[in-house]
């Protein structure tokens, strides 16, 4: 056999192994669309609607791989409904970054700037806990720095958001990969403002986190690190890393959009090393990339970014067909509750009702027992009030009895003094002055015992109040509060009216009392 012969089975084998790999590869991927379209038909038959979103970000991310993004915009809206609930908050802030992104693809940085402050607002005025907040905010961040990069050019604030995202996804420390997209992110800012230090030493940092082989990440990394040597004037620096972006992007089947910046970045830097051949091969790569993502589908992209944006119709639509679905459902689940809800607030009035009677008869109840106590006790002090002051009356009466004795005797004594009497009659006139002699004194101190008796709270008081008072005191106190005159106590104590009001005025500064105060009202009314 000639080598000419070897050579065309050669090419023939090449070319078989070729259309096998891309047959099935085909395959593969129809089996995904497949698979997944199927998986939603299931899904919405068991109105699962975890599943459903699940499944729709599944959809969007096969067809965003593709490059199909005509369809992915459509799953993106039909998304939308689903994840209206609260419960979803972090899936619709998802799918407004997915629309987002989708705009950016297609230069619709308008759109792109009003779904990203619709996103802020969302974070921002919803109950969401921090850690979920500050993750939110972290990818919402990264998006709003990528619109001023690509519409504004205003890399000042583009780098503000890069920080503002890299503190958040810090805060949460939750998605370390997420953080080191955002410091990609920030990388190209310092490229964008020709800052190559600062550049530099983020993407040498990450290059040294994610060595080889390929990984997800060195799709965007080495990118950012081929335009930093690009900057450089590093032909050869900037080559590799363009390559083995390129190279990441074909393994992961990712980034298409990315791919044809690549694509076209190779061919350019190629023709600058004056290697015209390769960066002919590349530039004819991009063109056809270019033709697959957007001019194939001109008019339908021209369709999706109308006035009329197709997500805010075909939501209202929508909308209104679930709302239709589960009237039906909602109906009977409403009446059963009304039903319920009545026949509760019925039992709870009851309950109520008879709670309020029941308490209000027990508290009528126990003020009338209140009432009836406290009349007892009225009674009972008026009782003991009345029965000392008859006692006192008495006592009060015993003492003027003995008042007048003793005057009268003293008057007996000096009628008998007059008396001229001789012989016999002497001895009797003694006799009858000796019985009158009799001391009143035992008849006092029975009487003295009985007001202790009758009135032995006004001596206890007397003496816990006032200690420094003497028996002579409290006896002066007892005539005071009975009534007697400083004639009648002179009387009785066998001293002078002039020593009683010597002795009162000792009394009153013994208790301390104050010139206003009349002393018998106060012994009067005290207990």
């Amino acid at each position: 056999m000639t080598n000419r012969h070897l050579k065309i089975i050669l090419h023939f084998v090449i070319l078989l192994i070729t259309f096998v790999t891309y047959s099935n590869q085909r395959l593969d991927n129809g089996f995904d669309e497949v698979k997944l379209l199927n998986s939603l038909s299931i899904f919405e038959e068991k109105k699962d609607t975890l599943q459903l979103i699940e499944t729709r970000f599944k959809l969007i991310q096969f067809y965003s791989k593709k490059g199909n993004y005509s369809k992915s915009y459509d799953e993106i809206w039909k998304l939308f409904p689903l994840v209206e609930s609260p419960k979803y908050l972090s899936q619709k802030i998802g799918t407004l970054s997915k629309l987002i992104s989708l705009y950016m693809v297609f230069e619709q940085h308008k759109k792109a700037k009003e779904s990203y402050l619709q996103a802020v607002e969302i974070i921002e005025n919803k109950n969401v806990n921090e850690d979920d907040k500050e993750l939110l905010l972290g990818r919402i961040y990264n998006l709003g720095a990528w619109i001023e990069i690509k519409s504004t050019f205003d890399f000042e604030k583009a780098e503000q958001f890069a920080l503002k995202s890299i503190e958040k996804f810090k805060k949460s420390g939750i998605n370390e990969a997420a953080l080191h997209y955002s410091e990609i992110q920030l990388a190209h800012i310092y490229i964008k403002k020709k800052e190559l230090n600062k550049a530099k030493k983020i993407l040498f940092k990450l290059k040294n986190f994610y060595p080889l082989p390929l990984k997800k990440q060195h799709t965007l990394l080495f990118q950012r690190l081929g335009q930093y040597y690009e900057l450089k004037k590093d032909r050869d620096s900037t080559i590799y890393f363009y390559s083995k972006s390129l190279a990441a992007i074909d393994k992961f089947e990712n980034q298409p959009d990315k791919k044809l910046q690549i694509l076209k970045k190779l061919s350019e830097n190629y023709e600058l090393i004056g290697n015209n051949k390769i960066a002919y091969k590349y530039l004819l790569q991009a063109s056809k990339l270019n033709d697959q993502l957007f001019s194939s589908n001109k008019s339908q992209n021209k369709e999706l970014f109308e006035i009329k944006n197709k997500y805010e119709l075909q939501l209202t639509k929508n909308n209104e067909l679930l709302k239709t679905q589960q009237i039906k459902i909602l109906q009977g689940e409403k009446e059963f509750w009304r039903l319920k809800l009545f026949s509760l607030l019925i039992i709870l009035t009851s309950l109520f009702a008879f709670g309020i009677y029941y308490f209000k008869r027990k508290n009528k109840l126990k003020l009338f027992n209140q009432r009836i106590v406290n009349e007892k006790q009225q009674l009972e002090l008026q009782n003991q009030a009345e029965i000392l002051e008859l006692k006192n009356k008495e006592l009060l009466a015993s003492a003027m009895q003995l008042l007048e004795r003793d005057s009268l005797q003293e008057d007996i004594k000096k009628q008998l003094s007059k008396l001229h009497v001789k012989g016999d009659n002497i001895a009797i006139i003694k006799e009858v002055e000796n019985s009158l002699n009799i001391s009143t004194k035992g008849k006092w101190k029975e009487f003295q015992s009985h007001f202790t008796k009758i009135n032995d709270s006004f001596y206890a008081s007397l003496k816990t109040n006032y200690p420094l008072l003497t028996p002579t005191d409290l006896k002066m106190c007892a005539f005071i509060k009975l009534g007697f005159s400083s004639k009648d106590m002179a009387q009785i104590m066998g001293i002078s009216v002039e020593g009683i009001n010597t002795s009162r005025s000792r009394l009153r500064k013994k208790m301390n009392l104050p010139r206003k105060v009349i002393l018998s009202e106060f012994l009067q009314h005290l207990s």
